[in-house]
């Protein structure tokens, strides 16, 4: 045990980046996986759900939306009709349409009216929403906003602080409890997108390989390359497009097109003549080479996995509810007000980035073989000088 700690230390001070790359690729791993479940995730890492913030910070709101709804409502109104006025979404105005908070609304709103609480917490509360005139609801004078765009909700716009570490957005969401609940779909997509392309990638390698024993070797191996060098050069962007134009958004449909972009990659780094494994000049499949070759592939499709999903996320083709990228679009409106809302969300999605991009480089680095390095950072220009033609001078001179 103690030599093999020796042995993993010795590898982290040889790769120092890496090994800090896979110190942050480690946390968003556990807060991806952990944050999955109902409330703060089966291991606690999200805190709370957006629905559990929303109640306990955010009732003000809802009571003010449903006094407006109320107001000249007889009181007797039965429970179901009560329940289909308050269902809709208007009465909650374009604010909770556009912050997505309808569903947090409803979920609020509709056990209270089967429990027959809500009227009386409007009436008889703390500070009473509506009252009662001559049988029917009136709203009382509660001095809040009368504005769609601007209600005052007590956990809105809050900066970071010890209760929220990362601040509230602006309905009152905890930006961390979003930031860990939507860091599930960038990493899984990102993952399924590395490995199925690399395993992929490594099927189509090996056909080639067994087709260049046969008669129609050089045939097919061309029509492999052709193909290959076409998927390469359509934008992974608009192959998703076209993918999702007749499809439903999910993980699977995010991911299977990006996993196309390993594809030409790992035929590149198995085939090609100026690859590691060309340059290594053994013609056979290592599995240390492999690996290298196969690590590089999987690094750089998965960046671009994590940069494609929040792309679309961020435009709003993304899944529901939205990724980071998502977070980021929500949070450029405030920039000014609230700038921890974009600036927070942005350095998470950076931050796996980079840590992807250092690990995955020190793991190649270690498993690449030094003599190839050398000779791959070498300019292909470089050739061995021919060695100079001796000239032997003599003074004597045949006459002509």
């Amino acid at each position: 045990m103690t030599a093999r700690l020796r042995r993993c230390w010795l590898l982290a001070r040889r790769e120092p980046i890496g090994s800090l790359g896979l110190i942050v690729l480690l946390f968003w791993s556990v807060i991806a996986i952990g944050a999955i479940g109902s409330g703060a995730g089966w291991l606690g890492v999200a805190r709370y759900d957006r629905s559990t913030v929303f109640q306990e910070l955010n009732p003000d709101f809802v009571y003010y939306r449903v006094s407006l709804a109320l107001d000249g409502a007889p009181s007797d109104l039965p429970g179901q009709e009560l329940s289909e006025l308050l269902g809709e979404p208007e009465v909650y105005g374009g604010f909770a349409d556009a912050a997505d908070a309808q569903d947090l609304i409803q979920e609020f709103v509709q056990p209270l009216i089967e429990n027959e609480t809500l009227l009386p917490l409007l009436t008889d509360g703390r500070q009473p929403w509506i009252e009662i005139v001559d049988g029917v609801f009136r709203e009382s004078e509660t001095g809040l906003i009368r504005d769609n765009n601007r209600p005052l909700m007590p956990a809105a716009l809050k900066p970071p602080s010890w209760n929220h570490w990362f601040g509230t957005d602006r309905v009152g969401h905890d930006i961390y409890a979003a930031v860990a609940d939507s860091a599930w779909q960038g990493w899984l997509i990102g993952f399924l997108a590395a490995l199925l392309g690399a395993v992929g990638g490594v099927i189509v390698a090996a056909l080639g390989s067994l087709l260049a024993s046969t008669r129609a070797g050089p045939a097919a191996r061309s029509v492999i390359k052709s193909l290959l060098d076409g998927l390469a050069a359509l934008p992974p962007l608009v192959l998703l497009l076209l993918v999702l134009l007749g499809n439903t958004v999910s993980t699977w449909a995010l991911a299977l097109p990006l996993a196309a972009i390993a594809l030409p990659l790992v035929w590149r780094e198995l085939h090609e003549e100026d690859s590691c494994i060309a340059l290594n000049r053994s013609r056979s499949w290592s599995v240390r080479t492999l690996a290298a070759s196969l690590i590089r592939v999987f690094r750089d499709v998965m960046i671009l996995a994590l940069l494609f999903e929040a792309a679309l996320s961020f435009l709003g083709l993304g899944q529901s509810p939205g990724g980071w990228g998502y977070l980021i679009a929500v949070g450029r409106g405030w920039v000014l007000s609230a700038p921890w809302m974009t600036l927070i969300c942005g350095l998470a999605l950076t931050s796996l980035l980079l840590a992807v991009y250092a690990f995955g480089s020190g793991l190649r680095n270690l498993l690449t073989p030094p003599a190839t390095i050398k000779q791959a950072s070498k300019s292909p220009t470089d050739s061995p000088e021919l060695p100079a033609a001796r000239v032997e001078r003599t003074d004597e001179f045949e006459p002509v």
